[in-house]
């Protein structure tokens, strides 16, 4: 009885247990489900000057009408915090070097690397710098946000609640701080690194193929449609290609921050980070079947849950401002879009601008400087860590810049980084003077005041005209290309000038009809003034080849080959595979792949067989050079296309790890054999996935819970291929990096397409997921079935469309009371 009686109390009381879970479970449930969208109806904010209608439409997509430009920004930060606040106080706490607090001590080797590198620092120098205007637009953004925040009767997002952090007060520093995170990432600073790392350890003949430039057989983008070309510095790459850097007589030890139990030094900034690819294009009235000009863009970023990006249509009607596109959460304007006279696109304009000084360092911290021995600056900054003890992490500096080896370890010496975004110059800038321009002339000289980060942008208006400017501030050097760290005295005083905007490779009104960048080379009369390391031609070629060929596009044409899934790296190198398949008496092999189509689609079982082995092929080739430290391996598929083209007599092709002297058949066979094993006659979407990724995602039970991530799931194209690729390993030397499953946070962020007519102009747009940040939401996933097999959605400017399309209506009144009170607490100047 005394049993049946214990046992049926453990049964109630686990039963009230399971029922206060349950209950639990279910209040957090709606709590986090009432957080999940901006509701309807009026709110009060303060600092608004008159009422402000914000209509949203089925997908969520806002439209904000304002009567004036600083109220129409105030709505902005007000949406974008309502819907992204969590994405926006994460990459505020990257650039600020303050994940540690949300993470841990893992997070420790990235925050170092952020504050070393001063981005937070290099935003508050710029915020000093600006003019009137600029700083009252992001002053008026911040108003907006921290409304939002500090509606304390609304739920907050559910990662607010999981990391037990509140969101803190937004400022314009940390809207140009986001800009630096982006600025950086597209800097492709590392590979400098590599080819130092390289350059201590490798013969100058295995050097120079890290450092070859832009190959002679890639197009363009202004050669071929008669544009301005800028002949800059004569190159010196010539001379400087077998010149490995030294580090001073004295070289100091590297810190040395490897700990197998830590994360990576950029590891977390990577999972948030953007990439160096992007598509964009623009073609005359005279290639389009509407007989007006049509222009398309694609971003190749991080594939992130929420979206990098937010759609939204700003309206300021005494301004009158009337633009619609792609915005930044974080940050006011539109990024890339259109207003009623023309629409602009960007792509990375892959511009060198950071440079790297092996500096001299001796016992005492002191230096050697042209002016004789100086002390090296000490910067200290206390770093929050989670369930830690705060860590005082000294920054060490030479008037050149911070010393980035303290934080990255396996590098010789101590090296200073100079990055021109740390050293801000501009009073404005640029991108609101693109949002209002109100003609192809007017948007040109926009570009030229637009500093940073550095872009093509490729522009389109009513009047039927089309061009190109490359914007962003271009360092000039001499005595030096940018591709190693130099010593001290090749350095000397750093850059010399900045070419000058209005020098810029820039062109309008081709003779061709049409312009497409894909991070390739501006022209070759450049030289390497901008850069050395550019995107392989592919996509390049394959979209200057498709546009020169019709004169009938249109925007349903031009969003279909926005998925274009051609492989003309496989045209270049597929045969040599059928070859090593012929070989090895491979027969069934070589007949898939010499039937292939060349399009890397789902149901091809020819796709993968052909990337396994080419990145296997690439593996054998170079990883062995790099098997001490695999971190700082590069080797770029240009220098794997002139090995393949040189065969046995290139310096790569040996094993150093071997007696033996392996031959490049023997390569291509053994990567045929492995490739074969690995892909085991699947194909491409049984092998190749695409994640859009949350940085709470890849713990399995909030996954779970919550289904932060957007993916994986099975999706057409590859490396190099239009629709693209971007799988982060297949850039790695190691021996797993070319092995499936493939699962890519990297590809196309958006795709957007505008139609400039002369009567009316439209734009249609695209994200991976959705609009909303919260996982609860209807618009945290919606456009993810539209993005792997439907139509673009228009965005119009028309207010009587919006109306027509409206799900939600809120009206933001201005709250006079809060205003007057904020502004009485305001100190006195």
């Amino acid at each position: 009885m005394k049993r049946r009686s214990a046992r049926s109390m453990f049964l109630l009381t686990g039963a009230g247990f399971l029922s206060v879970c349950g209950l639990a479970v279910t209040a957090a449930y709606f709590y986090f489900e009432s957080s999940a969208d901006q509701p309807g109806g009026s709110v009060s904010m303060p600092f608004l000057e008159g009422r402000v209608q914000v209509l949203t439409d089925t997908f969520g997509i806002p439209h904000l009408f304002a009567g004036g430009e600083l109220d129409l920004l105030r709505a902005q930060g007000y949406v974008h915090a309502s819907d992204r606040l969590w994405q926006m106080e994460l990459f505020r706490r990257i650039a600020s070097g303050r994940l540690a607090e949300l993470f841990g001590e893992r997070a420790l080797s990235t925050d170092r690397f952020m504050r070393t590198l001063d981005l937070w620092g290099a935003a508050g120098r710029t915020l000093v710098l600006l003019d009137d205007d600029e700083r009252a637009r992001l002053e008026a953004y911040a108003e907006g946000v921290n409304a939002r925040i500090d509606q304390r009767d609304r739920p907050i997002p559910p990662e607010f609640v999981l990391t037990r952090i509140r969101p803190e007060a937004w400022d314009a520093r940390s809207s140009l701080a986001i800009a630096m995170v982006m600025n950086l990432d597209l800097s492709h600073w590392r590979n400098d690194l590599s080819r130092y790392w390289a350059s201590s350890r490798m013969p100058p003949e295995k050097l120079a193929y890290l450092r070859l430039g832009y190959p002679d057989w890639g197009p363009t983008i202004l050669d071929e449609q008669g544009g301005n070309p800028v002949p800059g510095p004569d190159p010196v790459r010539a001379r400087v290609a077998t010149e490995p850097a030294t580090a001073g007589s004295n070289p100091a030890e590297p810190s040395g921050l490897r700990d197998d139990e830590r994360w990576d030094p950029l590891e977390l900034l990577r999972a948030f980070s953007i990439r160096v690819a992007s598509n964009a294009w623009v073609v005359a009235g005279s290639r389009s079947a509407s007989g007006v000009p049509i222009l398309a863009n694609d971003m190749h970023l991080g594939l992130r849950s929420p979206a990098l990006w937010y759609l939204a249509a700003l309206h300021a009607d005494s301004a009158e401002v009337h633009v619609a596109g792609l915005t930044l959460p974080g940050v006011p304007g539109v990024i890339v879009g259109y207003n009623r006279d023309l629409a602009w696109g960007f792509t990375n304009g892959m511009v060198d601008d950071m440079d790297f000084v092996v500096e001299e360092v001796r016992p005492g911290g002191t230096y050697r400087h042209q002016s004789g021995w100086l002390q090296l600056a000490v910067r200290p900054e206390t770093i929050q860590v989670r369930a830690k003890a705060p860590e005082v992490w000294e920054v060490r500096e030479t008037v050149r810049g911070p010393l980035i080896s303290d934080v990255l370890d396996g590098l010789d010496g101590d090296i200073a980084a100079a990055w021109v975004a740390a050293r801000p110059v501009a009073s404005r800038l640029g991108l609101w003077d693109m949002n209002v321009a109100g003609s192809a002339a007017e948007f040109d000289l926009a570009v030229q005041r637009f500093a940073q980060p550095h872009q093509n942008v490729v522009f389109a208006d009513r009047s039927g005209r089309i061009g190109y400017r490359l914007a962003g501030r271009v360092p000039v050097r001499t005595g030096w290309d940018g591709t190693i760290p130099v010593s001290p005295d090749v350095f000397g005083r750093g850059w010399s000038e900045y070419l000058p905007p209005h020098l810029h490779p820039a062109v309008l009104d081709p003779g061709s009809g049409f312009i497409a960048t894909a991070n390739n080379l501006q022209s070759r009369g450049l030289g390497n003034t901008i850069s050395t390391d550019y995107a392989a031609p592919f996509r390049a070629m394959r979209i200057s080849q498709a546009l020169a060929v019709r004169r009938d596009w249109s925007v349903r044409s031009m969003y279909e080959f926005q998925h274009d899934t051609r492989s003309l790296l496989a045209d270049r190198t597929v045969d040599r595979a059928i070859a090593a398949a012929q070989r090895l008496g491979a027969d069934e092999a070589a007949d898939l792949l010499e039937a292939w189509d060349r399009r890397v689609e789902v149901r091809s079982r020819a796709a993968p067989l052909f990337y396994s082995w080419l990145y296997r092929v690439r593996t054998l080739i170079a990883a062995d050079e790099y098997a001490e430290t695999p971190e700082w391996g590069f080797f770029p598929l240009t220098a794997l296309l002139v090995v393949l083209d040189e065969g046995d007599e290139n310096p790569w092709v040996d094993d150093v790890t071997t007696a033996s002297t392996e031959t490049l058949a023997e390569l291509e066979e053994q990567a045929l054999v492995d490739a074969l094993a690995a892909i085991d006659g699947r194909a491409w979407g049984q092998l190749h996935f695409e994640r859009n990724a949350h940085p709470l995602g890849n713990v399995s039970w909030l996954q779970s819970l919550f289904g932060f991530d957007v993916g994986p799931y099975p999706v057409e194209g590859g490396p190099n291929t239009v629709r693209p690729d971007d799988y982060r390993r297949w850039g790695r030397l190691d021996s797993t990096s070319w092995m499936p499953p493939w699962i890519s946070e990297y590809g196309s962020s958006e795709r957007f397409v505008a139609e400039l007519g002369q009567e009316r102009s439209t734009g249609y747009f695209l994200l991976p997921t959705g609009q909303s940040g919260n996982p609860f939401s209807d618009h945290y996933r919606d456009m993810n079935d539209r993005w792997r097999g439907g139509e673009l959605i228009e965005v119009p400017l028309s207010r009587i469309q919006a109306q027509r399309r409206a799900r939600r209506q809120l009206n933001l009144i201005p709250d006079r009371r809060r205003s007057d009170l904020v502004d009485e607490e305001k100190p006195h100047e």
